[in-house]
Parts: structure tokens; sequence; C-alpha cells
């Protein structure tokens, strides 16, 4: 997920279109927004807990491959 934190949302989710219902889960619906934010803004502008973002990571760590 690391290779993608400084990527445009669009970019990711175009990559991965099954992200989007997992965003949607958190009332993140970046999906269907006009902006342009980076990857990384999910977790810092969207106001998530700390719980809510490791179950987030969690969701996504199994659809993007982790990278060395």
């Amino acid at each position: 997920m690391k290779q993608y934190l400084s990527t445009g949302i669009k970019e990711v989710l175009k990559v991965y279109p099954e992200l989007a219902p997992i965003l949607a889960d958190y009332d993140i619906n970046c999906y269907k927004c006009n902006g342009n934010c980076l990857f990384k803004d999910i977790f810092e502008e969207h106001n998530l807990s700390m719980k809510q973002e490791m179950e987030i990571k969690a969701r996504i760590a199994k659809i993007i491959p982790v990278t060395g």
C-alpha cells in the first residue's frame, strides 16, 4: 500500500476499483468525488478513529499487494 500513498486516489481506484466499496463502508466517497486527493488523504482528511484506520488498512492490504 505504501507505494500508492502519494498517488491520486482516482488513479488508485482505476487500478483497484474494488476499493470503492471498502471506502464507502467508512463514508469515504472518493470514488464519486471531483477532487484530486492523494491516497494518503483518506487517512488524514476523513477523521477516522484509530480502530477504523486499522480496519480499513487491513482490508486494503488484502487487495493491494505489498511490495518490498
